[in-house]
């Protein structure tokens, strides 16, 4: 058997549906240190924003302006003042008989000083607006609603995913520290088998050759030792890297669950809730939004406005403090406004075709676990059988070389068929596991039910 098949065998022992202290804690780790479960949640609150950004401009708003402006020369203007009991201009014999702000003039006459242009003019304007018909704004609130909801349900689904991957990296760290288990001890045998060779060798009772296999086997069994040890290396910097969490340096591998699963109709059945297809659904609804906004643009937008104004430049109101308000209408139409229309269209159409394509990629996916998952609880059986049968071939090997009956290539090829055993018995069991997990994420079941 080649080391790298070998070796490589355990890369497929992954998972188990139980879940021990070491596996929960990693869970727990990745749900905050996760890359993608915080790029998850970020792009969550990010939707979340541009609603309340979206929704927002259907609200009053509130403007300020203000300005210094020197001139070089002023305008101003004296107008009578006018009596309010009589309508006349107020006649005068000094400032005295004038008002506040008022001065008597050559002609007897009560006269106002009307700041048409001061040399320096200072304004200042508050503006409140408030829309009253804008039908895009409305729709494109309306889709960003949606499209938090989305996000809401793509950061579950990512949850899942990140699940999945602790999952994967936990029982691949485990399952080559298996291996690396029983390197280890197919080491041990070959190097006790090439110290009693040499011991035999010396007595004469066995050939030059045989004790040179035997260290060859020795030799091999190190490169598989070396192999074993770089997996766990790798597979423990993957584990902490997925979970942020280092992984303890010893673990077992779980007893094994053989307890069956739904039926896959049954299963299929879940797609529905499933958190990908709910947020295709979303996206599908928002994009219908959009659309419905693109040809709202048709409709003009009508808004109320008022405005007060401050000024030293009064003019003939003689007013430093003055308002407006009224309403304002806008409708504009050109070519793009109806080429946008069809490309919200279509988006809409393509973003409901991608919601159809991922339920059946959800139900496809389903069945390929769940008929993964029944042929691991076959093949589990057929492994323990193996690994039985050979650690009996093995001893039987042993006995018999030792008693001259059997060759040295036959307890050789016996002791590699009991690690090779041994291997695909951890590859057994991790599929089971793994299997069992991914089915149970894939229809959006509880990993621990």
């Amino acid at each position: 058997m080649k080391r790298v098949t070998v070796v490589g065998a355990v890369l497929l022992a992954q998972v188990a549906l139980a879940q021990p202290a070491p596996l929960k804690a990693h869970l727990e780790a990745a749900e905050t240190q996760n890359v993608d479960r915080q790029i998850a949640i970020e792009q969550k609150e990010r939707a979340q924003a541009e609603y309340r950004m979206a929704w927002g401009g259907l609200l009053p708003s509130l403007s300020a302006s203000g300005g210094w402006t020197h001139n070089q020369y002023d305008a101003v203007f004296n107008q009578p003042a006018v009596n309010s009991g009589t309508g006349l201009p107020t006649a005068c014999q000094s400032d005295a008989d004038c008002g506040a702000d008022q001065t008597c003039g050559a002609s007897r006459v009560c006269q106002v000083k009307l700041n048409i242009i001061p040399k320096n003019q200072l304004d200042a304007n508050l503006r409140f607006e408030l829309p009253l018909i804008n039908t895009t704004t409305w729709m494109r609130s309306a889709a960003a609603n949606v499209s938090q909801e989305a996000a809401a349900q793509r950061e579950l689904s990512t949850r899942d995913q990140v699940r999945r991957g602790v999952v994967l990296g936990f029982y691949g760290y485990v399952g080559a520290l298996a291996v690396l288990k029983s390197a280890n001890r197919s080491l041990g045998v070959a190097e006790e088998q090439a110290r009693l060779t040499e011991i035999r060798y010396k007595a004469g009772a066995v050939t030059e050759l045989e004790t040179l296999r035997a260290n060859a086997e020795v030799a091999r069994n190190k490169q598989v030792v070396a192999d074993a040890q770089t997996l766990v290396v790798n597979t423990r910097q993957n584990l902490t890297t997925v979970s942020g969490l280092a992984p303890a340096p010893e673990l077992e591998m779980p007893e094994d669950d053989l307890r069956p699963e739904a039926g896959f109709e049954e299963l299929s059945q879940r797609v529905e809730n499933l958190p990908g297809i709910k947020a295709a659904d979303l996206d599908a609804r928002a994009a219908g939004h959009f659309a419905t906004a693109s040809r709202l643009a048709l409709v003009p937008m009508v808004s109320a406005q008022f405005t007060e104004r401050f000024t030293n430049a009064t003019g003939f109101q003689g007013a430093a403090s003055l308002y407006n308000l009224g309403v304002t209408f806008a409708w504009r139409l050109d070519v793009p406004v109806f080429h946008n229309m069809s490309v919200q269209s279509h988006l809409e159409q393509t973003a409901r075709l991608g919601a159809i394509k991922l339920r059946l990629f959800a139900r496809d996916t389903i069945l390929a676990d769940w008929q993964r998952f029944n042929a691991a609880l076959v093949k589990i059986d057929a492994a323990r059988a193996q690994v039985n049968a050979a650690q009996r071939a093995a001893q039987v090997a042993r006995d018999r070389y030792n008693a001259g009956a059997a060759t040295q290539l036959d307890l050789i090829s016996a002791e590699r068929d009991l690690f090779g055993a041994e291997v695909n018995l951890i590859q057994a069991r991790g599929e089971l596991a793994q299997a069992r997990l991914v089915l149970r994420i894939s229809a959006g079941l509880p990993l621990d039910g």
